[in-house]
C-alpha cells in the first residue's frame, strides 16, 4: 500500500498542474482528500517559497569567475 504523503510527494514533483490534478484522480478515492490536503501544504510550505526564491537570485546572479577574468 502506498501512503498518502508518498502520493503527495510524487504529485508535488509534476512539472505541470495538468499532471498533478490527473495524478491525483489515480489515488485512490478513500486516500484522495488526505493526499490533496498533503500536495496542499507541501506546496504552500515556506520552506519551497524560500528555495525557489534562491534558484531565482542564483539564476540572476553574475558568474564571478568569469566577470573577473573578463577584467582582468
Amino acid at each position: 500500500m502506498t501512503w498518502p504523503r508518498e502520493y503527495a510527494r510524487q504529485i508535488v514533483a509534476m512539472s505541470t498542474r495538468e499532471e498533478r490534478n490527473a495524478a491525483l484522480l489515480e489515488v485512490p478515492e478513500h486516500l484522495r482528500e488526505l493526499t490533496k490536503r498533503h500536495c496542499l501544504n507541501a506546496w504552500n510550505h515556506p520552506s519551497r517559497l524560500k528555495r525557489r526564491e534562491a534558484a531565482a537570485h542564483e539564476q540572476h546572479q553574475p558568474d564571478t569567475a568569469t566577470t573577473a577574468t573578463r577584467a582582468g
